[in-house]
């Protein structure tokens, strides 16, 4: 995001108990709703109660699914992608208004929110960068060493699995944050997945302290509303969750049910 335009302000909602999640999808739904009626940016951080799966808006319920995961709460995502299993991670979620710059290249979004991350987590101690560029690198080690790219194959179910360009990936290739979006008439809703530790459910995905045993998580924690906030805005608030947006987010969770 360039700042050759002013951009609307932010205003950041830290959830501090975690949810299930039902409530943190509706609440997601209900802001990116009340954003038609807004002129800032919301930043959402939060967490899930209980190991939840939340599958892809276009992503079919009745497709192979890991025997681990069928008994547990299962809900639908309004972005795309494959599945995520929420469980030892942090979420975040961005809605942007209609006017703010980015609707001229939501794309481009990815790759904004995804660089504050980058440089957090640098800080932080764990190297990362954009699977585009990792691959570049690999790529061209691979080349070096006359190598084989390795075969394509069907997608995985779990969404961290799949690679993307817009991936955050630590050193070792492995996939770190995942995000995806949902667009309505020039709103946009950015959410992704920061994958903290290896979850007993999918022991082949490694998390970043896994992955750095001396991450400094509790200081990415503090600084990561702030982090995403400056990506997208000039300048923020935190503030609480509004009365009228939970009601919201229960009306919608009440037409899901």
């Amino acid at each position: 995001m360039t700042n050759d335009t002013c951009l609307p302000p932010a205003e950041v909602l830290i959830d501090h108990l975690p949810m299930d999640g039902a409530f943190n999808m509706a609440l997601d739904e209900a802001l990116l709703e009340l954003a038609a009626e807004r002129e800032h940016s919301i930043v959402r951080i939060y967490r899930w109660c209980e190991p939840t799966v939340s599958l892809g808006c276009f992503q079919a319920r009745t497709g192979p699914v890991p025997p681990q995961f069928r008994s547990l709460p299962t809900v639908r995502r309004l972005s795309g992608g494959g599945a995520i299993l929420h469980d030892q991670e942090l979420t975040y979620s961005v809605v942007l208004p209609a006017q703010h710059a980015a609707r001229h290249n939501p794309s481009g979004l990815y790759a904004t929110v995804h660089g504050a991350l980058i440089r957090l987590l640098g800080d932080c101690g764990a190297a990362a960068a954009l699977r585009a560029d990792h691959d570049v690198r690999l790529a061209a080690i691979r080349d070096a060493a006359n190598a084989a790219t390795p075969p394509a194959t069907a997608e995985p179910f779990l969404c961290f699995l799949r690679g993307d360009p817009n991936d955050v990936v630590h050193g070792t290739g492995n996939k770190i944050i995942g995000s995806a979006q949902r667009r309505r008439r020039g709103v946009i809703l950015q959410h992704g997945s920061i994958l903290l530790r290896t979850s007993a459910l999918a022991a082949d995905l490694p998390g970043i302290q896994d992955l750095v045993p001396n991450f400094l998580l509790a200081e990415f924690t503090e600084r990561l509303p702030a982090a995403v906030a400056a990506a997208v805005a000039d300048r923020w608030t935190v503030r609480d969750v509004t009365a009228a947006e939970l009601q919201r987010a229960e009306d919608i969770r009440g037409r899901s049910a």
